[in-house]
């Protein structure tokens, strides 16, 4: 067979090339163009731009290498612009607290207050402690101290300000009691203005009283007073109201003014019709006035200013005046008048009763000899009562006032018919030496009788007495005097409470509510119910009490189990028993006076 030859017209001499053989000796290949040759580009770009290329070339190289730095001084820039954290002092405010407790705030100086009273007096302070002059003594004989709290950005700085008339004699007194004075310049600013009208006595204005001691609030109120360099400054944020206030009067209308004005008129109208007008608060004289009457009231004080005052003002009161029935006393339900002597036992109380006394604050009771409690007053009702501490043996007078009602009493206190007892240490348990003659039994009942009126909602009311706290008498009583002897040895002490012995259950003498449950050395186990107007009975040397009936705050009623009797106190060794203890106020009192006086709690 020939050789097949498949030939491609030769159309240049290029396409001759292109042609592929296929014969017996060779494979059959595909077909495959040759490569074709680019042909050359000859560059455009004139000598002169090719250099400007070059350059940009290197200039773009130089700016990549600087990006680090770039960066460098973006941080330092911003964190120049940055605002700083400030490790320095600056005041933001600053607490002016006068002797009398007054408190005002004042701030800086800024661009709308720059030129402010309350800016200038706290750059005065300011001023008086960055100009300093340390002292190793105290000045003597000073007006008065303000205390100063600066606030500020690194928290609160405190100091005392000792202000005097004298010259250079003012100091300042740090948190670490450290003196020093200060310069005179900003001493004096502050001395003559008007926020240090505490230091001087001038600037108190006039308080009007009523016979009852009633303070009258003015209507209208100026007042100017004289500082230091003999300037006036006016006194600000005076008390003053526009309600027609009403007080009660008794049986005499009378005024007292703390400061005699110069100049006053007063005017007293009825229904609408003046019935009384005249310059003086002094001898009002009128017709025996009827119960529910009501008087207005106009009473116009000027105080002018001359040599031998320090001050000028002008007060202006209107108000009303109710006629009521004049204050009354009666001690054990007996009336002054009787002038009889009224018989009491060391360590009981009697009870003076009050009637038409709106504020019991205002009653004034005194003794001589003095008291050595203080008596114990609250209110039920209309009516106020005060408990008197027979608390000496002996004569006493006893003077009641209210306004300008007075009362007199004569008492007699004498001593109980109490029971000497001696005996031996080793018969007692308890430390006996530490609840006597260390005092402790002493602190728990003035700890108690902090509260000398209390709020559980009981009503003291002349019905009824106290219940006994067990079947059996005690067998020591309260004021009876006993005398230890052996390794805790006690000499005639006085004995404050009731030892009973019993194995029985001890019950409450009267109504409460259980302010407190417990267990110590000298009490033992114990029950304090508070009967209200600060009358507590204690129920001590306990074996146990009730969990439920004696949660503290829960009511009690006369007679309710409040625990058994143990050996948990002071008592006899090997006896069973308890202690009661009853106080009122700060003073012990003898639990017997209750169960034969007729006054119990009641709800």
């Amino acid at each position: 067979m020939a050789p097949f030859c498949y030939k491609i017209p030769q159309t240049s001499t290029q396409n001759a090339k292109n042609v592929l053989y296929y014969n017996k000796y060779a494979e059959r290949r595909p077909y495959m163009p040759l490569p074709q040759k680019t042909p050359e580009v000859k560059s455009k770009l004139s000598p002169q731009q090719k250099k400007v290329v070059t350059i940009l070339t290197y200039i773009g190289i130089a700016l990549l290498l600087l990006i680090p730095t770039y960066i460098a001084i973006a941080s330092y820039l911003v964190g120049k612009n940055a605002p700083e954290e400030s490790t320095d002092t600056y005041y933001t405010s600053m607490e002016l607290i006068g002797p009398g407790g007054n408190t005002v705030t004042l701030y800086p100086a800024t661009h709308e207050t720059s030129a402010s009273e309350e800016a200038k007096i706290f750059d005065c302070f300011r001023s008086m402690l960055e100009n300093d002059i340390y002292a190793t003594g105290v000045p003597e004989e000073h007006t008065g101290r303000y205390q100063v709290v600066f606030q500020t950005n690194m928290g609160v700085e405190r100091y005392t300000f000792h202000f005097s008339t004298e010259k250079s004699s003012a100091y300042i007194t740090d948190a670490n009691q450290a003196n020093w004075l200060t310069e005179d310049a900003a001493v004096e600013y502050f001395l003559n203005s008007h926020y240090a009208y505490e230091l001087y006595e001038q600037s108190a204005p006039p308080v009007l009283t009523t016979a009852a001691t009633d303070v009258i609030v003015p209507s209208l109120l100026t007042w100017s007073y004289q500082t230091k360099d003999g300037t006036f400054a006016d006194r600000v944020a005076l008390e003053t109201t526009e309600e027609l206030r009403t007080y009660p009067i008794a049986n005499d209308i009378a005024f007292y003014f703390t400061r005699q004005p110069s100049t006053c008129h007063l005017t007293i109208r009825q229904n609408g019709n003046v019935i009384i007008e005249q310059d003086s608060v002094d001898g009002i004289s009128l017709a025996q006035l009827t119960q529910g009457t009501i008087l207005d009231f106009e009473i116009e004080a000027i105080y002018g200013q001359s040599s031998a005052n320090k001050y000028y003002g002008r007060a202006v009161y209107r108000f009303r005046m109710n006629v009521v029935e004049a204050a009354s006393f009666y001690l054990g339900g007996v009336s002054s008048e009787s002038a009889v002597t009224h018989q009491a036992a060391y360590g009981n109380y009697l009870m003076l009763s009050c009637l038409n006394v709106p504020n019991e604050q205002k009653l004034e009771i005194t003794a001589t000899p003095a008291l050595k409690t203080a008596p114990i007053v609250f209110r039920r009702g209309e009516k106020v009562y005060a408990a008197i501490p027979a608390d000496t043996v002996g004569a006493r007078t006893l003077k009641i006032k209210y306004g300008t009602i007075e009362s007199t009493f004569y008492l007699n206190v004498t001593a109980s018919a109490a029971t000497e007892h001696t005996l031996d240490a080793d018969a007692l348990r308890g430390d006996w030496e530490m609840a006597l003659d260390g005092g402790k039994l002493a602190e728990l009942i003035a700890a108690k009788g902090a509260n000398t009126d209390s709020t559980v909602g009981h009503l003291l009311t002349p019905t009824g007495t106290f219940a006994a706290p067990d079947s059996s008498s005690p067998v020591i009583s309260f004021a009876d005097r006993l005398t230890v002897t052996g390794n805790a040895a006690i000499s005639d002490r006085e004995i404050p409470f009731e030892l009973y012995h019993s194995s029985n259950t001890v019950l409450a003498g009267a109504a409460g509510r259980v302010a407190e449950r417990g267990e110590n050395d000298i009490l033992g186990k114990y029950v304090i119910i508070d009967h209200g107007c600060g009358l507590y009975s204690w129920y001590c040397g306990l074996s146990e009490f009730d969990e439920v009936r004696t949660a503290v705050g829960r009511p009690v009623s006369k007679g309710d189990i409040v625990g058994r009797s143990g050996k948990t106190a002071l008592g006899m060794k090997d006896t069973d028993g308890f202690l009661l203890l009853v106080t009122w106020g700060k003073q012990a009192i003898d639990p017997a006076y209750l169960r034969s006086t007729p006054f119990s709690i009641i709800q």
